[in-house]
């Protein structure tokens, strides 16, 4: 019997950077393997939960 799409997609473990094994945030038009840390790049989310997630200053 065939499982639904969407619990195929919840089953799959989380994308980890190449390099430092960080859980990697998963965009449907990207397909890069390391975290924005490691690769060096700036990233200007549009949520807030994710400016929550990884910046030390709000986290304290």
């Amino acid at each position: 019997m065939l499982q639904s799409s969407m619990k195929f997609y919840e089953q799959l473990p989380a994308k980890c950077c190449s390099r430092c094994g960080e859980t990697v945030e998963e965009l449907a038009d990207c397909h890069h393997t390391e975290c924005y840390k490691c690769s060096e790049t700036v990233f200007y989310p549009l949520s807030p939960i994710f400016l929550s997630m990884y910046n030390s200053a709000i986290q304290e």
